[in-house]
């Protein structure tokens, strides 16, 4: 009898130990707080994303609207122009983007397809040309909570889009 006692106070000291309990409460919580924080962290960098993306789109309309030399020509000089306006993207912005700079005949029309995802078309356009210009560029994630938040493009994508219509000024 005197083993059987001694092992029901063994196991009774055993479930009142505390020790360590600490550490095995951070291991559950750990995971989820490491995953919120990145994924802040992530939201933070996809919002500096999207202000650097509309800042890059209104520079490069803007050469378009004023009739500048150093207006892109077209559809690849655009990108071009737009992915040097991106800092940090690295070399893959080209593949990443999609763009659409087209002439209407009226606002109204514009306004039909400035909600439609850009189609590749390039028109610069002429003077006094009202014009829609287009960009969407595919963002990816690294949490994976977030790319089932958002609406996804790809396996871990987001599309993070601009869009400006103008019309242009009448330069010669």
């Amino acid at each position: 009898m005197g083993s059987k006692s001694s092992r029901t106070n063994s196991f009774a000291r055993w479930r009142r130990d505390d020790r360590g309990a600490a550490a095995v409460e951070f291991a559950f919580v750990a995971p989820v707080l490491f995953f919120s924080v990145l994924s802040l962290l992530e939201i933070g960098m996809m919002g500096m994303m999207i202000s650097q993306l509309d800042n890059a789109v209104i520079e490069v309309a803007r050469r378009i609207r004023t009739g500048q030399d150093t207006a892109p020509t077209s559809s690849v000089a655009f990108e071009d122009q737009v992915c040097a306006a991106l800092h940090g993207v690295g070399g893959a912005c080209r593949d990443r983007l999609t763009i659409s700079v087209r002439r209407f005949d009226s606002f109204s029309n514009a306004n039909d397809v400035a909600s439609n995802p850009p189609d590749g078309q390039f028109d610069l356009g002429g003077p006094g040309d009202i014009m829609v210009v287009k960009v969407d560029y595919k963002w990816p994630l690294t949490t994976p909570f977030l790319a089932t938040a958002f609406h996804r493009d790809g396996p871990m994508d987001v599309t993070l889009g601009a869009r400006t219509a103008f019309k242009n000024e009448p330069y010669q």
